[in-house]
Formats: C-alpha cells, structure tokens, sequence
C-alpha cells in the first residue's frame, strides 16, 4: 500500500509539472476545444486496442497522435475553420470509440476510463512521464521563444520565418502524449480541463510568462495531489475530485484579483483627489 502512494505521489508530480508546462501552450495558443478532441480520441484508442487484442494505452496513444495531427492538417489545408474541423473529428472519434466498445464485448469498468482512477496508474506511466518531461523541457529551452511568437501572433511568426506547421505537429504530438497518459488519471470526459485550469488561474495573479509557468505547477500539483487525497481516502472518481480542487482554486485566486483591481482603483482615485490644483 505504501508503495502504491509512492508511485502514485511520483507520477502526480511529474504530470502536474507537464500540465503547468502544457497548459500554457493550450491557453495562449487556444488549444483548449483540440484537446477535447484529442481526449475523446483516446477513448477510440483504447476501444481500437481492445478489440484488436492489443495493449489499449498503446493504441490510444498512436491513435491521439494521428487525430491531432488530422485535425492539424484540416485546419491547414481545408476551407473548414478549427472549430467546425475538431468537431468533426470530435464526433466522429467518440463514435468509433462507443462502437470499437460494443463490438469488442468489453467487460470491464468503462467508468474508470471515462472520470479516471487512480488504480490505472502503473509504474511504466511513470517511465513514460519522466521521459515526456526532459524531452518537453529540453524542447523548450531550445524553442521556447519560437514557441511564445507562435502563441502570441502565428502569422506574424510564419511571416518572420519561424517553421509554424512543424512547430505546431510537434506541439501536437507531444500534447496528445500527455493527454493519454493523463486520462489514466482525470479520465476522457475531464482530461481537458487540467489543461486550462492551471494557467487561467495563474493569469489571475501574473502576466509575466516567466512567473505565469511556474505557478501553473503549483496550481496543477496541488489540484492532483488533493484531489487524489480526496479520491483515494473517500473512494471517489480521481477525475472530478482534482478539477473540482483546480476549480476552486480558479475562483479563489479569481475573486483576489477583482479584489486587488478594486483596491487599486481606490487608491488611485484616492490620490487624484488629494492631488493640489495647479
């Protein structure tokens, strides 16, 4: 039992710090109705595993991929604007998932895959996390001012010679790596939420991306780690328990913001008034 905390203490801080990286990007980028997409696809992944009688995660993650990078290519090369393309591919990949499902006479507990459970959690997510996380921050380190233009202005940063389509497959691709391993946990339906609470709250409070980053790990790693508290001590679905904690600490910081712009409206108000006549 000891271990199992371990390991689930491991991985929850090392998603939480993927999430604070990631959320940036799906947040300044307007990544949030992709994800979606991509999480409903991997309910098709796992469906696609399981009827073809292989490992479901493996399945899942090759199959996020290519949705992603699908939904990539419509958006680049069709008529079709983003939202009408990733609601097709939306529909389409949860469909195929509920059918994949039927067909292959599955036994087994959809509603953990659907809200998260923390007994889905193993010790190779944690190998494939930790490998995620060095390659992401290293990637960032190398791209981090290619990837903020891109954020910020994408035509301007194609314009200026930034490779953008490469850039954003790449995005993509480990954005959908991320979102299978953390639908083990948050479950398809949530998934998506973890990747814009974090830094929507820690805009709340700074503007500076170089603050805004660190504090959406914080935001993440304590949604996690308290969620799964509460999911493990009172035998709760792990999804919903750590994006209602995320939620709340949204409105939380929320609330302290429009508290802080009202007290700066005073005081600036209150020096005009003490301010003497010219």
């Amino acid at each position: 039992m000891e271990f199992f905390l371990v390991k689930l203490f491991i991985a929850s801080v090392l998603l939480a710090i993927l999430l604070g990286l990631y959320s940036f990007i799906v947040f300044f980028f307007r990544l949030s109705f992709l994800t979606i997409a991509v999480s409903h696809a991997v309910l098709a992944g796992l469906a696609l595993g399981i009827f073809l009688k292989i490992n479901p995660t493996i399945s899942a993650l090759i199959f996020s991929i290519v949705i992603g990078w699908f939904i990539g290519f419509l958006k680049k090369k069709t008529h079709l604007t983003e939202d009408a393309s990733i609601g097709v591919v939306l529909a389409l990949s949860m469909a195929l998932g509920i059918i994949g499902l039927y067909l292959s006479n599955y036994q087994g507990n959809i509603f953990s895959y659907l809200f998260g459970s923390i007994l889905l959690v193993d010790k190779s997510d944690i190998f494939i996390l930790a490998i995620l996380l060095v390659i992401s921050l290293i990637l960032w380190r190398k791209y981090s001012q290619q990837i903020l233009f891109m954020c910020f202005d994408e035509e301007t940063a194609y314009a200026s010679g930034i490779d953008t389509s490469r850039l954003y497959y790449g995005l993509t691709a480990f954005l959908s790596v991320l979102i299978t391993y953390l639908t083990k946990v948050i479950g398809v339906i949530l998934a998506h939420a973890m990747l814009v609470i974090p830094t929507a709250t820690a805009y709340q409070i700074f503007w500076n991306y170089k603050l805004v980053i660190p504090f959406s790990c914080f935001i993440s790693t304590f949604s996690l780690i308290v969620g799964l508290f509460f999911s493990y001590f009172f035998d709760l679905p792990s999804g919903p328990a750590i994006v209602l904690i995320g939620g709340i600490a949204f409105f939380f910081f929320y609330f302290i913001n429009i508290f802080r712009r009202i007290q700066f409206t005073k005081n600036k108000n209150h020096q005009t008034q003490n301010q003497p006549p010219k």
